[in-house]
């Protein structure tokens, strides 16, 4: 009988948790992420046929499609168990578990055996693309987060100790029909089949208490005193004064100049001829004799 009693409050705790989930968004939690600490992973570079081949946004669309069913499953269809299979459904899956009690609640990301993901750059990029549609944040935000995210979950790569204390015990039960492996796996290796943990938390909208509106002041109008008037005096008319004439100044005219000084360079000139023709004239008389 006590067990029948006990086990039921459990199940309405439980029910009355997941009630309050579906009421709010979530929200990543980096109070788990920001203890993460950098880690190095051995990864595969050999050849990918062009059959398998996928570009970079057709890796993070992978995860895009399982973030927006997850969320659109929380906030829309207000699903307890939020789900996704993913397309192609073989390679990932997504679920959401809520809290309960004291412990915190994860989205935790499926890796498949055929998700053929063997660089950590392309694996980054699925879980980016889920927390990116998954939480509604920008591309650059769910690359850092990401990043985080694989390095917390390599932190405590198959520590069950570790999630059974801080989380609520059924993120260490989803997909563990595939596989017992729980966190990221250092090698490449070890990736497919794992599960990647995204632990958030809950987001509710506060409304503000209503308030009685206060009445407003009646302010009394302020009477400003009149201004004085300037009185100016009437302008007086005074005839303009007449402006002193200058007085004359004679100037005396200068003398007219003489016959010699009007035509002196003439003169010289000329004379200066007259001597040149009676010396060429006296040297050709010479010249003769």
């Amino acid at each position: 009988m006590k067990k029948i009693i006990v086990l039921s409050l459990f199940l309405l705790t439980l029910s009355a948790g997941l009630a309050f989930a579906a009421d709010g968004s979530a929200s990543v939690d980096m109070d788990y992420l920001s203890q993460a600490k950098r880690e190095k992973y051995v990864e595969d570079f050999s050849y990918v046929s062009w059959k398998n081949f996928n570009t970079g946004k057709q890796i993070r669309d992978m995860g895009r499609r399982l973030g927006a069913e997850v969320r659109y499953q929380a906030e829309v269809n207000k699903t307890d168990y939020p789900f996704s299979s993913g397309y192609p459904d073989y390679k990932y899956k997504a679920s959401r578990v809520y809290a309960t009690g004291s412990k915190s609640g994860a989205d935790v990301v499926y890796i498949g055996r055929r998700a053929r993901v063997g660089t950590f750059r392309n694996l980054n990029r699925v879980i980016s693309g889920y927390i990116e549609r998954a939480y509604g944040i920008s591309m650059a935000q769910a690359d850092q987060i990401a990043l985080k995210v694989c390095y917390w979950n390599t932190n405590h790569y198959n520590d069950n100790a570790y999630f059974k204390k801080n989380f609520d015990p059924r993120v260490s039960e989803v997909f563990k029909n595939r596989t017992k492996s729980i966190g990221l796996a250092r090698s490449y290796k070890n990736w497919q089949p794992s599960r990647v943990v995204i632990p958030f938390v809950l987001v509710k909208e506060v409304v503000p208490e209503a308030k009685e509106p206060e009445k407003p002041v009646e302010e009394k109008p302020v009477i400003e005193p009149p201004k004085p008037v300037e009185v100016r005096p009437e302008p007086t008319y005074e005839p303009p004064k007449p402006k002193p004439r200058p007085e004359p100044v004679y100037v005396e005219p200068e003398p007219e100049p003489s016959f010699f000084a009007k035509y002196k360079w003439w003169l010289i000139l000329g004379g200066a001829i007259l001597a040149l023709i009676v010396v060429i004239a006296v040297i050709k008389g010479r010249s003769r004799d």
